[in-house]
């Protein structure tokens, strides 16, 4: 089955993909670094879920700004629909990079999930909400004052891994894979056609085949 081009693929790759498949795809096509650091687990149960990279680029600050929050409602009021926001933060410590309200700003403008290279709290909240949230853990801190979002939609470095707005991300509970915009309609594409005949293994293997007589049918693992 083809992939189609432009708003499909996060559906079709959300709906028939799983990050390990897409990353075996992206090392055939020789793009062998594509993850983000495996420590950026998600909340709770994990469904696979596939959007465009929106980048909040955060840094840490020492004072209280007479007008707190600005950046971070500029950039979740500039959501889009098919977003997958991530928060380069650079693993800071300093404060909960998101929240329960964040969630639902984001979750009402159309964002698939937040992937946060930092902290989240309200965990029992967005849980409730159903929003799907990948960090490296809770605090309770807030942000102001303590850091904030100096710009969205940039090229950013989340995770260890450069990330340029519009590139496909595809997450689950096994972590997260960054596929480049350029491959991403081949990357779905193989993919599927791996899915395909990893079932025709999954079922031989079943039927009673050896591993080594459905590898050779079908040529995967």
């Amino acid at each position: 089955m083809s992939a189609p081009r432009g708003g499909a693929l996060p559906e079709l790759a959300g709906g028939r993909l799983s990050t390990a498949v897409v990353s075996d795809i992206l090392d055939d096509l020789g793009h062998r670094d594509h993850v983000l650091d495996p420590a950026i687990r998600p909340l709770g149960d994990a469904a696979v879920i596939a959007g465009w990279a929106n980048p909040f680029l955060v840094a840490e600050v020492d004072e209280i700004p007479a007008d707190p929050y600005t950046g971070e409602i500029a950039a979740l009021d500039d959501i889009s629909p098919g977003d997958l926001v991530l928060i380069a933060a650079g693993g800071s410590a300093r404060a909960a990079c998101w929240g329960e309200l964040f969630s639902t700003a984001a979750r009402v403008r159309g964002a698939r999930g937040t992937l946060i290279d930092g902290y989240c709290r309200d965990a029992q909240a967005i849980a409730a909400l159903g929003y799907p949230v990948w960090c490296r853990g809770m605090l309770p801190l807030d942000v102001k004052g303590r850091v904030e979002v100096t710009a969205w939609r940039q090229p950013a470095v989340v995770g260890g891994l450069p990330v340029r707005p519009g590139d496909l991300v595809v997450a689950d509970a096994d972590g997260a894979v960054v596929v480049p915009a350029g491959l991403a309609s081949e990357t779905v594409e193989r993919a599927l056609e791996k899915v395909s005949k990893e079932d025709g293994v999954r079922d031989a293997l079943a039927a009673g085949s050896t591993l080594r007589s459905a590898y050779d049918r079908f040529g995967v693992l």
